[in-house]
């Protein structure tokens, strides 16, 4: 029997490298770069020896220093609560969140109540549960959608603007989105649900941030119902471009999108994590009681001294609605 013939490319040499993109915390990188100046390396063989001296370990001593991850317990798995966001925290310093919305008598059917296209519906409910995931820092990795509506033809419309805004957070729609639809029962009225997945380390994790004194400011201005569409043309809601940027500034404290809520609501939620109160301002223009819709304003605390800078960020509405005390 003749032997196999292999060409070059076919074999792998031990000393043959592949690159891989690892997400890491924020302290870890400082960690390896410290590591990399104090012993004059680059920030790859850094990773490479801590690596191939971990897995070494492994090899030798198995289950004396195998991570908790390998050996996950319920009783370690810990949950916690921020409005339409669950967190479940695992002993390995890795939370996994969950952020959820609903929607009833909104969309193309006969009995709708407010009336909206397919396309729209399941692109501003994917907005808020994207919203409240990157609020937190959490990165989104998984859509789950449950329709009360066939998927042909609401489903597939409703899916194609759920699409739409998953690409705009850098999702795979083709991988991150799974659905689930009736077609058993003929339905008269559109009733849908988005669940947002998403991960981040302890470390990372943007909550309970908020300072004494600090500002209680809102960016876009609370809409419902059939004023959504006009305020989203006259650039006067939060979007998904303007939470991003809010995530990216060092002087931003807590964030949170407002919903169904109000700001009110939402605001002593923020100061209340922190054992704090709020003050809000005499003479708003602002209905602080007012539902925000599918998130169309987002709360944030700050130092009042950075406003300004928050205006060269974005274009939409900024109110200082109070402090906190």
């Amino acid at each position: 029997m003749p032997s196999p013939r292999y060409s070059k490319n076919d074999v792998k040499e031990p000393w043959q490298s592949s690159p891989i993109n690892v997400r890491l915390p924020k302290k870890l990188i400082r960690d390896i770069d410290g590591f990399a100046k104090e012993y004059e390396l680059n920030r790859s063989e850094v990773i490479r020896q801590a690596l191939t001296f971990y897995l070494t370990m492994l090899k030798n001593i198995g289950s004396i220093i195998r991570p908790t991850v390998f050996k996950l317990v319920p009783s370690q798995v810990t949950l916690m609560k921020r409005g339409d966001v669950t967190l479940m925290k695992l002993p390995t310093g890795l939370i996994l969140s969950l952020s959820y919305t609903s929607s009833g008598g909104i969309g193309p059917k006969p009995m709708d109540k407010i009336k909206v296209d397919g396309f729209t519906l399941g692109r501003f409910m994917t907005r808020v549960a994207l919203m409240d995931t990157i609020s937190i820092n959490s990165w989104p990795k998984l859509m789950v959608a449950t329709l009360s509506v066939e998927m042909n033809p609401t489903g597939i419309e409703i899916l194609r603007g759920m699409r739409s805004e998953a690409k705009k957070v850098g999702m795979d729609p083709d991988q991150s989105i799974s659905m689930n639809t009736e077609e058993n029962i003929s339905t008269d009225q559109t009733g849908l649900g988005v669940t947002a997945v998403g991960l981040v380390h302890e470390d990372e994790l943007r909550m309970g941030r908020t300072q004494p004194n600090d500002a209680l400011v809102l960016i876009g201005e609370p809409k419902v119902g059939d004023e959504v569409i006009q305020a989203e043309k006259e650039g006067k809601i939060a979007d998904l471009h303007d939470l991003v940027r809010l995530t990216q500034l060092d002087f931003i404290h807590d964030l949170i999108p407002v919903d169904t809520q109000g700001i009110a609501y939402e605001a002593r939620m923020i100061a209340h994590m922190v054992g704090r109160q709020v003050e809000f301002y005499n003479n708003l223009k602002i209905d602080l009681e007012k539902p925000a819709g599918p998130a169309t304003a987002v709360l944030t605390t700050m130092d009042e001294a950075q406003i300004e800078k928050l205006t060269w960020i974005t274009r939409k509405p900024i109110t200082i609605v109070g402090r906190v005390l």
